[in-house]
């Protein structure tokens, strides 16, 4: 039995050598694809010989074998390298004696990757060599020190501290910086000692870093000596809520009502954090006798919470004098608000209520909404009636008629702009009779807008067009006029032909009206009709510039870029003009032609 588990042993051994050492002219091959499939071949291998499954040695043997390889003299690019980053992967005991001569390889990346190596090696012998290395007092770069020393953080090596500290009086920046960092990272304490010891020898970005490693340690010492005073206040204040996140509790209150702005701020980090509900109660209650920066912590503390309860504690702050304090307060509510809340955040009224309120999703709330519009001052019917459209209620699209249909200017133009935001292409019709209905008022400009927005987005702009162009029968100059710009914005290709019949027409106003509109053309599509109708000796020479100069806005809108795909268009177009003006603007754009 014994000879049988040998000689499998050797055969394994054998088959991973063989496998390796025949991948090597595949590794330094020219052929990009052939060198790739090799290195996955050796990665495969490795896999299958670390494999918990693998058989007993076969793993030493392969790292064995890549150690040869990796002492040998062999390309480092094609070959160590890759080699070397499987002998990280899997490498143990027997690969330290390689990785510590790879440390003094003549390439600085081999030398990394060998100090990487050892440090990710789960043995005590490559802790031992990386200790050994450090204590060295052979010549070596700053980096390669620190190097070192982050290799011990990384491998959480016990009792590696006190060997570290001394590097804590490096004048290197790169040497100094790591160790803070890593006797942050072992936590032990001998190196927490040492940290506040040079603590007070350091000053500026030095003492900035060793701040942040002893906070890292999450010990109470450390917060206490941080709560001195003359400490700065953001240390002071992480301090503050470290002790009570390590649950000193009971220190919230106290420091809540010291007055200290610094100590206040870590009980409002701390209850963000920890989300303790007897840190949050003392927030809530310190929260109207906090200063504005403070609030705002607050505040998003509260909300992280997402406790409904404490929106009676947020709602006296939408009256604050701060607007930042009124708008943080304002979203919070969207979270944590409660259908009490509605009238103080329609008696803001600003945008960020107005949305907080399209956003509180609670029973109560439309029913609060509905009653605001219905009644009462006018800017609470603005915001509430913004809030509904904002909530999606389509259902009350008929009752946004009936206020866009009354003498407020407020209220009609913001339910007009309610219809456009939740209406679709069955609310056009309706909206065209009452911008019609409403044609001196303010709000038919509002209605005018909401028609052409839903139309660019509209799945059936002929149909709409169509409507709209039997709407003008009967309608009078100023309502036929506002249909023509609403077909003119809508750049729906559909509403070309109709504007073009206008601007024929024997009516003398609707013509000069139809011609503005289709001038005011902005889209690319409506080019070649605005230049067969300028072209037309039958029309007048000034409305024969408005069209030419409608159609050099439009090619002057184009990216210079884009311009060369539309270089027969203008040089049409300047062929089209009858004015050198309309020639030389044209030509501007021309030049500009890539």
């Amino acid at each position: 039995m014994f000879k049988k588990s040998l000689l499998t042993l050797m055969l394994m051994a054998a088959v991973s050598q063989a496998a390796v050492k025949e991948l090597i002219p595949n590794l330094t091959s020219d052929d990009l694809q052939v060198q790739t499939q090799a290195r996955l071949d050796v990665l495969a291998a490795c896999s299958k010989a670390s494999a918990p499954d693998a058989p007993q040695g076969s793993r030493e043997a392969i790292c064995k074998e890549m150690c040869t390889i990796l002492e040998g003299d062999y390309p480092v690019v094609e070959v160590i390298q890759p080699v070397l980053n499987n002998l990280e992967r899997i490498g143990g005991a027997e690969s330290v004696s390689t990785l510590v001569k790879l440390m003094n390889h003549k390439d600085p990346n081999i030398r990394d990757d060998a100090r990487r190596a050892l440090a990710v090696n789960p043995s005590n012998e490559a802790a031992q060599a990386l200790v050994a290395a450090l204590r060295s007092r052979k010549a070596r770069s700053p980096e390669t020190t620190a190097g070192l020393i982050y290799a011990l953080g990384e491998r959480k090596q016990a009792g590696a501290s006190k060997l570290i500290s001394g590097a804590l009086g490096s004048k290197d920046e790169v040497v100094f910086i790591a160790a803070v960092k890593v006797l942050g990272m072992l936590n032990e304490d001998a190196g927490v000692n040492a940290l506040l010891e040079r603590r007070a020898q350091e000053k500026g970005f030095r003492k900035t870093q060793v701040d942040a490693a002893l906070l890292s340690t999450l010990r109470k010492t450390v917060y206490t000596t941080f709560l001195a005073e003359g400490e700065p206040d953001q240390l002071r204040a992480a301090a503050t809520a470290g002790l009570i996140l390590s649950g000193e509790v009971s220190r919230a209150v106290k420091a809540m009502a010291s007055g200290d702005t610094a100590q206040q701020a870590g009980v409002i980090e701390a209850a963000k954090q920890g989300l303790n509900p007897i840190v949050m109660d003392v927030v809530a209650e310190a929260l109207p006798n906090l200063p504005p920066h403070n609030q705002l912590k607050a505040v998003v503390a509260l909300q992280a919470s997402g406790n409904r309860k404490y929106a009676g504690n947020v709602e006296p702050l939408l009256g604050s004098g701060d607007w930042f304090v009124q708008a943080v307060a304002a979203n919070a509510l969207a979270s944590i608000g409660t259908a009490d809340s509605v009238p103080a955040l329609v008696a803001l009224g600003s945008k960020d209520a107005r949305r907080s309120l399209g956003r509180l999703n609670l029973k109560g709330v439309d029913a609060q909404l509905e009653r605001l519009a219905a009644s009462g001052d006018s800017k609470n019917r603005e915001t509430a009636i913004e809030a509904l459209a904002n909530r999606g209620r389509v259902d009350l699209i008929p009752t946004f008629f009936k206020y866009a249909a009354e003498e407020d200017r407020g209220v009609a133009s913001t339910a007009a702009k309610a219809i456009a935001g939740i209406g679709n292409d069955a609310t056009v019709a309706p909206m065209v009779d009452l911008m019609i209905e409403k044609e001196k008022a303010p709000v038919s400009r509002d209605l005018l807008n909401g028609i052409v927005k839903i139309m660019r987005t509209s799945p059936d702009q002929r149909g709409l067009v169509d409507m709209l162009v039997a709407k003008m029968n009967g309608a009078s100059s100023r309502s036929q006029a506002n249909i023509l710009k609403a077909l003119a914005q809508s750049g729906s290709k559909a509403a070309l032909p109709p504007l073009v019949e206008a601007c024929r027409s024997s009516d003398e106003a609707l013509q000069k009206t139809a011609i503005k509109a289709l001038g005011g053309w902005k889209e690319r599509n409506g080019i070649d009709t605005m230049l067969a109708l300028a072209g037309d000796d039958s029309i007048s020479l000034k409305d024969h510039v408005i069209l030419m100069r409608g159609v050099s806005r439009i090619y002057a809108s184009i990216s210079s870029w884009q311009l060369s795909r539309y270089k027969g268009g203008i040089e049409k177009a300047i062929e089209t003009c009858r004015r050198q003006e309309e020639k030389d603007a044209l030509q501007a754009t021309l030049d500009k032609v890539k």
